[in-house]
């Protein structure tokens, strides 16, 4: 497999995600804006009372095996195919999830054949948008469309967009990542009615935009949501943001939403969670903030219990970690040239020990 270099100029190749945007480049203070920005508040004032009433009644299903449920982000750089093949089949994990960016769709051969590495496992593909999708949405719907018939003989699994909430990824309101999901349904409605597909895409806890993204008149319809629940800025999944939410009230709340939503099914999945390491820079922009980031033992503390408590309240059908290989908050470092595995490496795979497939 040959390597290829497809990273825009845009593009962090260490954190695996779009450079900081500059302060002069971010639109906060526009009519679109404030528009979207009132939708959110009515949307929120008026389901408030009702997701009360959800939240306060909401009770955890059976438990979620947690080798079931537990799920793998892997990076298809060639470098290290052949020992990704050979970690995902010592840990014992069956659910992967992979990126393939909408600018991208050139190299799609190289994405398809990576993915044939592991026959015995099941894929999320994660489709990547940009500022482009905003501004051509027909570039957009063309490019889902070649992801989804090259992609589709191998893999009925799609999460649509991520981290529509951060202005780097190309969104600037969560309007326009309603036109981006949109988009995508129509597609399948009217050409791949046998795909499952994943929406909303909100990364962090930031319950008033999943709301929008779960209750609107767009007229989607979603198979599950994604959601992007990282807590590392709390510290463990036992630390509280406002207070009130540690990790699962988080879930609990998420669900509750979900449960008022008129275009997502009632299926939750954590598509991406993880906890950036201390002094990895440049692998994560947060290394140099204790408050946010965790030595590597601690960090194999924290996976245990964010996938532990994930597993008991049985709302969440699939967690994935982000991801395998990355010194700044994988499994795995590679900076030495070789593959040092790290504790959280163990904690991931005591998973599978413990709950064998």
């Amino acid at each position: 497999m040959t390597k290829i270099n497809n990273n825009p100029d845009w593009w962090d190749p260490y954190s695996c995600q779009p450079y900081k945007l500059q302060d002069s480049d971010k639109t906060r203070v526009s009519a679109s804006n404030l528009w979207e920005y009132g939708k959110i508040a009515a949307t929120a004032l008026i389901l408030s009372p009702i997701l009360a009433t959800r939240y306060a009644l909401l009770e955890k299903k059976p438990i979620v095996p947690v080798n079931e449920m537990a799920g793998l982000s892997i990076n298809s750089n060639p470098e290290w195919q052949t020992a990704h093949v050979e970690m995902v089949e010592e840990i014992g994990v069956k659910n992967l999830l992979i990126r393939i960016p909408s600018w991208d769709t050139k190299n799609l051969d190289h994405y398809i054949k990576y993915m044939a590495l592991f026959p015995d496992c099941e894929f999320l593909v994660n489709i990547l948008q940009n500022r482009d999708s905003v501004d051509n949405q027909s570039q957009w719907k063309s490019q889902i469309k070649t992801i989804f018939e090259e992609v589709s003989p191998i893999c009925k699994n799609f999460k649509i967009g991520n981290a529509f909430n951060r202005s780097k990824w190309g969104c600037r309101h969560s309007g326009e990542a309603i036109k981006l999901l949109e988009i995508a349904d129509r597609l399948r409605k009217t050409e791949f009615p046998e795909l499952f597909l994943l929406g909303s895409s909100i990364i962090d806890f930031e319950p008033l935009i999943t709301l929008r993204t779960l209750f609107n008149f767009s007229g989607y319809q979603y198979d599950a949501c994604a959601s992007l629940m990282y807590i590392n800025r709390r510290g463990s999944a036992f630390g509280k943001q406002y207070g009130y939410f540690d990790l699962e009230r988080k879930l609990k709340l998420t669900k509750a939403m979900l449960e008022l939503s008129n275009n997502t099914k009632n299926r939750l999945w954590i598509t991406e969670t993880n906890w950036p390491l201390l002094n990895t820079k440049p692998y994560t922009p947060n290394s140099g903030h204790p408050r946010s980031t965790v030595d590597e033992q601690t960090q194999a503390e924290y996976l245990t219990d964010y996938f532990t408590i994930a597993s008991m309240t049985g709302w969440i059908e699939r967690t994935y970690w982000w991801q395998l290989i990355n010194p700044g908050y994988g499994l795995v470092d590679h900076r030495s040239g070789t593959l040092r595995k790290m504790p959280s490496y163990f904690a991931f795979k005591s998973l599978f020990d413990t709950h064998p497939n």
